[in-house]
């Protein structure tokens, strides 16, 4: 198997700047549009702020979905996690050692003969009491709007 060669400079000079032409006409569709507050368009704040009134927004209606933005980007991962660990999802084998490295296939979890606790089989054939769970983590994406919909409910709620 080769290696995936490196993009030379000037590809990776390219990528960049094609990015930085994409991120400048959003920026300009969005300045036009009124989003930025300079000039009056759709998505100036009043007219965003009376579109949601017609909807029936209110002020204390838009900060408890702020509020609830920000605990639904906190916790996902979480009940996720549960349920995924309650089922028996995402666990691996972990026979082996570390100097060696372990199985880690995926394993089937079935209750053992006495019904009390659980045993974990791979593939491989491995019988064990133990698995490694692999938790869902944030990415960067979730993490940005855990922190936008705080530092806005944080705004609102303060001004």
């Amino acid at each position: 198997m080769h290696p995936i060669p490196r993009p030379s400079y000037a590809q990776r000079w390219k990528v960049g700047f094609g990015l930085n032409m994409v991120v400048m006409a959003v920026s300009f569709g969005l300045y036009y549009l009124g989003f930025f507050g300079r000039v009056d368009g759709p998505l100036s704040m009043p007219n965003i702020g009376r579109a949601l009134a017609e909807m029936g927004f209110t002020v204390n209606s838009f900060q408890a979905m702020l509020v609830i933005l920000f605990i639904v980007s906190l916790t996902w991962n979480w009940v996720l996690n549960i349920i995924a660990h309650l089922t028996g999802q995402r666990l691996t084998c972990t026979k082996g050692s570390p100097q060696e490295g372990f199985c880690g296939e995926l394993v089937q979890r079935r209750r053992d003969e006495s019904g009390r606790s659980w045993t974990y089989t791979c593939p491989q054939g491995h019988r064990r009491t133990d698995a490694h769970f692999h938790p869902i983590r944030k990415g960067k994406l979730a993490n940005s709007l855990l922190m936008a919909s705080l530092a806005a409910a944080l705004m609102f709620y303060l001004a």
